[in-house]
């Protein structure tokens, strides 16, 4: 068998590579608005790096989720999708009701849109309980995701 010779000129080229930055940014709790107290510097520090093009994912990877959907006075739903470890925060101040019913909380995989919200497979079976608790009769509340308070699903 022949010896196969190859040889490399580092002074030499056959074509220019034209790469362009990209960047790929998927969902995570730190980049809500709704309750991170960072995003406004994640984001200022995402377009420092000038990417061409950016792609937002949407995709929640976070299996442990606590869902609190209430019906205040004003006859409005408001719900909530927050990952584990963070804070849901719930208010009726702006139409001046108080927080008087849960009708649906989940910490675990609940699944569905608001208003028409499902258990998962994965459930704290005290979830509502510990909703009501802490948010029944309160203008605004702040419900932490955590083991600590719902227990392991």
């Amino acid at each position: 068998a022949n010896p196969i010779l190859i040889e490399v000129s580092w002074t030499t080229h056959d074509y220019d590579l034209h790469t362009i930055p990209t960047l790929q940014v998927v969902t995570n709790p730190l980049l809500a608005r709704q309750f991170s107290p960072i995003y406004k510097q994640i984001f200022a520090n995402l377009k420092q790096l000038n990417a061409e093009y950016t792609r937002y994912a949407v995709w929640f990877p976070y299996p442990k989720v606590a869902v609190a959907e209430l019906d205040p006075p004003s006859g409005l739903y408001q719900c909530g999708n927050v990952g584990q470890d963070f804070l849901i925060n719930l208010s009726c101040e702006q139409s001046g009701g108080v927080i008087s019913k849960v009708d649906f909380a989940s910490y675990g995989t609940s699944s569905g849109a608001c208003g028409q919200m499902k258990q998962g497979t994965c459930h704290a079976e005290n979830s509502s309980e510990i909703v009501q608790r802490v948010c029944i009769g309160q203008k605004t509340c702040s419900v932490p995701a955590t083991n600590d308070l719902f227990g392991d699903p």
